[in-house]
């Protein structure tokens, strides 16, 4: 199943471009002879993106000089160029290289940058727009195969008068011109923006796992992502290297065309909105984590609310009247119950904390997005917190399939301390709150975690069709506009 969604794109606007087909007969000559699979879903949103594609680029201003009607020429090879050394094994030698549109013609040279969404939902990367224009000026055409792994083979070209780089939203139609001007202009961007940041690259860095994890190669050898054959309790790696976190499985389990969906990373929709329930949840989850956030690490206090009980908000979360107020008050009682109230001085906190573990035998990335991990003293702690009208009489570990990964993570040894890590669940109710100690070393706790994750990994491991489950799920999903089954909803 096809994983990249913009490759559908381009391979129809090289049929389009190169073989000159009208989009129409590229659609068709695409979903025929595609040698991928792809899911219904990536064919509707294909479809648009093209549409969108060719209306945003007949929008594009012409450029100076440019005769009418003489658009510039769709280019086919690549552009790079190769800096430093003269010697490929030198540490100082590297080649840069611009990929999606290339057009030129006139002494022109245009990159246009394909985005899934809208460009004015696109920040600008000031260090990509550089280094883009520097490649652009300064680049030759690559002769090799993009499938080879060594130093590229680079043709000749006469050096461009003018460069420009655009950049279109296939979702809405939209463009913006990101930089235009000479080859002189590029290199002095170039050298201002990016110079310190390529010698940073070259030199080496930290490495930083998250969710990309799950479509680096490297991810089997990254020192900074511990291995742990069987976390998921799958003994399968022939399918393609995948990530999956318990919003994943929980997505899955609505209907898996939308996991796949969220995985391709196509242009979301508004869903219905929050219950007020929900919201005041997510507003006390902030505030907490913000308070979490402080340094040095300091305790929770009562009094360490929001100063109106009618109307307060945090980090786009807002609520009023009877959900402030409750709000307010699972707050004051979170510092009744906070993990750094006993030792302070001792105390370390790291709020929303992501971990990231790779299961060779499911060839899967695995991503947990902690809550809280605290140390007090030499004890490391996971701990969940959760905002509930009353306490429920559910298995926690089902209720909450987070806490089976932290367990099983926990088991694994994963986590910070590289020894025992304790999980606890922080519950702020409307009459106090409840923090349960999950007792994560215990066998039978294992085994449970282990069953309650195997429901939520199992099925979607082993699909790869991903079909729609149209019906009540599709009220919230963010996905309907490219579904083709989402009109079926029903009421049940």
């Amino acid at each position: 199943m096809t994983r990249w969604a913009l490759g559908p794109l381009h391979d129809v606007l090289d049929l389009i471009e190169f073989q000159s087909l009208s989009a129409q007969d590229a659609l068709a000559e695409w979903r025929t002879t595609s040698e991928r699979p792809f899911h219904p879903g990536l064919d509707h949103w294909t479809e648009h993106a093209v549409r969108g594609y060719l209306a945003a680029s007949e929008q594009i201003p012409a450029v100076s000089g440019v005769p009418q009607g003489e658009p510039l020429e769709p280019v086919s090879r690549r552009w790079a160029r190769q800096r430093g050394s003269q010697k490929p094994a030198d540490p100082d030698w590297y080649e840069e290289m611009v990929t999606d549109r290339r057009y030129a013609g006139h002494g022109i040279r245009e990159l246009r940058v394909a985005r899934k969404g809208s460009v004015t939902d696109s920040p600008r990367d000031e260090a990509e727009i550089a280094l883009a224009v520097g490649v652009l000026a300064g680049g030759l055409p690559v002769l090799s195969s993009k499938w080879e792994k060594k130093r590229l083979t680079l043709g000749r070209s006469e050096p461009p008068r003018l460069v420009r780089l655009v950049e279109i939203g296939c979702a809405d139609a939209s463009h913006r011109i990101l930089f235009e001007g000479t080859p002189e202009e590029a290199f002095a961007r170039y050298d201002s923006d990016v110079r310190a940041r390529v010698d940073k690259m070259i030199a080496g860095g930290s490495y930083r796992p998250g969710k990309d994890c799950g479509r680096c190669d490297a991810v089997a050898t990254c020192p900074e992502v511990p291995s742990r054959p069987g976390l998921l309790g799958i003994n399968d790696s022939d399918g393609p290297l995948r990530s999956w976190s318990v919003t994943t499985g929980r997505s899955y389990r609505k209907c898996p065309a939308r996991a796949h969906l969220e995985e391709l990373f196509l242009p979301r929709e508004d869903p219905a909105e929050d219950s007020e329930a929900v919201v005041r949840g997510k507003a006390v989850h902030a505030w907490i984590e913000n308070r979490h956030r402080r340094t040095p690490p300091q305790p929770c206090e009562p009094d360490d609310t929001p100063g109106s009980a009618e109307e307060w908000r945090r980090e786009g979360w807002a609520v009023t009247g009877l959900q402030a107020r409750l709000g307010i008050q699972m707050i004051g009682d979170h510092a009744l119950v906070c993990p750094l109230r006993d030792e302070p001085d001792s105390a370390e906190a790291h709020p929303e904390q992501q971990i990231v573990v790779y299961d060779p035998d499911a060839d899967v990335v695995v991503i947990a997005k902690t809550d809280l991990l605290y140390r007090v003293a030499d004890r490391w702690t996971l701990r969940e917190t959760k905002t509930v009208k009353a306490l429920s009489k559910h298995d926690l570990l089902e209720e909450y399939p987070q806490l089976a990964l932290a367990v099983l993570m926990a088991d694994a040894g994963v986590l910070p301390g590289g020894g025992p890590c304790a999980v606890e669940l922080e519950r702020l109710t409307g009459s106090g709150p409840v923090v349960t100690d999950l007792e994560a070393a215990a066998p039978d706790v294992i085994a449970q975690a282990r069953l309650v994750l195997t429901e939520y990994v199992a099925s979607w491991h082993a699909d790869s069709r991903y079909p729609t489950k149209p019906g009540k799920a599709c009220e919230e999903c963010p996905f309907t506009r490219w579904c083709p089954d989402a009109a079926e909803r029903t009421d049940t």
